[in-house]
């Protein structure tokens, strides 16, 4: 049996789409088509369910009311390149099948067959994997310190939570009134590591600082404007102890959809893991990563990373016994190596990402991920 690579590494997390949307007229349903959708489709390699969809519907996210699997297939809920889709109307209700080969009976010999490697179309449910996210946010030392904060509790209470009001100072943007809690974490530095590239190590400066990581505490409106800068909230929900000094955030809205469509990076990608939540020395499937790696590299939510092991250096003895006496000294003195790259032992899913760093699920693992751990384009 041949290996799958990337698409096996969702085994566990395919999302079935065979069920039933909820009823509704037949025009209705018709009219969830786009206006020159086509009468059958041929995925193919590369192509995301999503782009699939997109061919027969305004909106993708109604595939599963159209999605119609042959239960006399093998995997009949995946789709692999190749695959003919056919939609067709039956009842007013638009449906589409899948064709997968001539079935026709036909007499055939063994024989040796070469296949080029298919790996099936996946797409995750968001539920199977959202309690491994963090709420953190990394941002600048500036936004931080530029944030609001909290300066009173309303009440002898010595901790904050939930049900608690307090007094906020600062800047508040008009017309916002929800705001996320946060409290400076770890700040992420350009040294202590190496990017990996294309051509050899390229070291960041000392002085770079990448974010600071702020940890999530909880969220609150505000219920009363008590002064220019002065505000009233109340606490709607605390996950940790709140303290004065605490910073307020606008709740951000979340960028994934209720169903994710994993694609590989729009470019090239080389970087590494820099951090793990908590004190954890090691990470495994569906723990939460720090990657040095971000919008600023074009990284996108959603997008796929293969996790490999620290590459080995060696010595090129053939090419030395090309060198004359000199060339061959200056590898020595010099540490010259050829660096060959680690073997893969896992996958990652960007789920947040910010200018520098972004935080990734680990989906699949074969074994341990440690720090520094490579991370790059599937």
């Amino acid at each position: 049996m041949k290996k799958l690579g990337l698409g096996q590494l969702f085994v566990a997390l395919i999302i079935s789409i065979a069920g039933l949307g909820s009823p509704m007229s037949a025009s209705a349903q018709t009219s969830m088509l786009i206006p020159d959708y086509p009468s059958n489709y041929v995925v193919q390699e590369g192509d995301t369910l999503w782009n699939i969809a997109s061919q027969f519907l305004r909106d993708p996210e109604r595939w599963p009311d159209i999605w119609r699997p042959d239960e006399y297939l093998d995997n009949p809920d995946l789709i692999y390149p190749g695959d003919t889709l056919k939609l067709s109307i039956l009842g007013g209700t638009p449906r589409v099948f899948v064709q997968r080969g001539d079935r026709e009976v036909a007499r055939v010999s063994p024989q040796m067959r070469e296949e080029p490697l298919q790996s099936a179309i996946p797409a995750i449910p968001l539920e199977s994997i959202e309690n491994s996210f963090t709420r953190n946010r990394i941002i600048d030392q500036e936004e931080y310190e530029a944030a609001p904060y909290i300066v009173a509790n309303v009440g002898d209470n010595l901790a904050i939570g939930t049900g608690d009001e307090i007094f906020a100072r600062g800047t508040f943007l008009v017309g916002s009134t929800s705001f996320e809690i946060y409290r400076a974490g770890r700040t992420y530095y350009g040294d202590g590591y190496k990017k990996k590239r294309a051509f050899g190590l390229i070291s960041t400066t000392e002085e770079e600082v990448l974010g600071v990581e702020v940890e999530y505490l909880g969220f609150a409106s505000i219920i009363e404007n008590s002064g220019s800068d002065l505000r009233k909230l109340l606490i709607n929900n605390g996950t940790s102890e709140i303290k004065v000094g605490d910073r307020l955030l606008i709740r951000e809205e979340s960028s994934i959809d209720a169903t994710i469509f994993p694609t590989e990076p729009a470019a090239e990608m080389s970087g590494q893991v820099v951090a793990f939540l908590g004190e954890e020395t090691l990470a495994s499937q569906l723990d939460t990563v720090v990657i040095d790696l971000g919008s600023d590299d074009d990284l996108a939510v959603g997008d796929i990373l293969s996790i490999q092991q620290e590459g080995t250096q060696m010595v090129d003895e053939e090419e030395r016994t090309r060198m004359s006496f000199r060339e061959r000294m200056g590898t020595i003195f010099n540490q010259n190596s050829l660096v060959i790259p680690g073997n893969d032992i896992g996958t990652l899913l960007v789920y947040k990402t910010f200018e520098k760093l972004s935080y990734a699920v680990i989906l699949a693992s074969t074994q341990p991920v440690e720090l520094y751990n490579a991370v790059v384009s599937p």
